[in-house]
C-alpha cells in the first residue's frame, strides 16, 4: 500500500507516467520522472515498512556530457550545498559508487558508499563535501577529464569476488516524507507535495550546475 501510495501521488502532483525501478534483488521499489540528467524519484524501502523518501536523483551516465561531472567540478570550486537555504536537518546527500557490467547492469558491490554519504545538510561542512566529492571524483575517469567511468577493484556482494570493474558516482539527495503509511491517497499526495516543496531548491539548484 505505501509504495501505491508513493507512486500514484508522484504521478499526480507531476503529471507524469514515470519509469519505474526496483526488484525482488533490490532492497527498495519506486518511481523516478525518468528524465536524463536530474531526475526526480520516490522510493519505498522493504526493511523499513511504511516509509518513504522521495529524492534528487543524478546518476553517472554519460547524458550531454557528463553532468555529474560538472555537478563535482562545480562543488569543488564553489561549494554551495552547505549553505542552501533549506530545512538542513531533514535533508540527507548520498553519494552512491555504483559498478557497471556490458549489459548496462548494476550489480551490488561492497564498496558502494562514498566518504560521508547520509549526512545531514546541517551537518555538511566545506571540508566534508570537498571529502566526499575527491571521493565520489575517482570514480570517474581522470585520463578522460574525468567524462567517463573509472575503473576500480571492487567485491561483488553476492559472492565476494573481488575484479577490476568500471564505476562512477550516483548522487542522491533526500528528505523522507512520511514513516508510516498514509490514511489515503489524499493524504500520501499532501505529504508528497511537502517533500517537492522541501526539496525544490535543491533541484533546482543541483540542476542549474551539472
Amino acid at each position: 500500500m505505501a509504495l501505491d501510495y508513493a507512486v500514484d501521488s508522484f504521478r499526480t502532483l507531476l503529471g507524469i507516467q514515470g519509469r519505474s525501478f526496483g526488484s525482488k534483488t533490490k532492497s527498495y521499489d519506486g518511481i523516478s520522472d525518468g528524465y536524463e540528467g536530474v531526475q526526480w524519484n520516490v522510493a519505498v524501502f522493504k526493511d523499513r515498512p511504511g516509509k518513504a523518501r522521495l529524492g534528487v536523483n543524478l546518476e553517472g551516465m554519460k547524458y550531454d556530457g557528463w553532468p555529474i561531472a560538472r555537478f563535482i567540478e562545480h562543488e569543488l570550486e564553489h561549494p554551495g550545498l552547505p549553505s542552501l537555504p533549506v530545512e538542513k536537518d531533514k535533508i540527507h546527500i548520498d553519494f552512491y559508487r555504483k559498478a557497471w557490467i556490458p549489459s548496462g547492469g548494476r550489480p551490488p558491490i561492497k564498496e558502494n558508499i562514498i566518504k560521508h554519504s547520509g549526512i545531514l545538510l546541517d551537518g555538511l561542512t566545506d571540508v566534508l563535501l570537498k571529502e566526499m566529492l575527491i571521493d565520489a571524483s575517482s570514480c570517474l575517469a581522470a585520463e578522460k577529464n574525468y567524462r567517463g567511468r573509472a575503473k576500480q577493484l571492487v567485491t561483488l556482494s553476492s559472492s565476494g569476488i573481488k575484479k577490476e570493474m568500471p564505476v562512477s558516482p550516483h548522487l542522491t539527495i533526500y528528505t523522507w516524507i512520511w514513516s508510516s503509511v498514509p490514511s489515503d491517497l489524499q493524504e500520501a499526495k499532501m505529504l508528497m507535495q511537502k517533500g517537492f516543496d522541501r526539496l525544490l531548491a535543491v533541484y533546482e539548484y543541483v540542476k542549474s550546475h551539472s
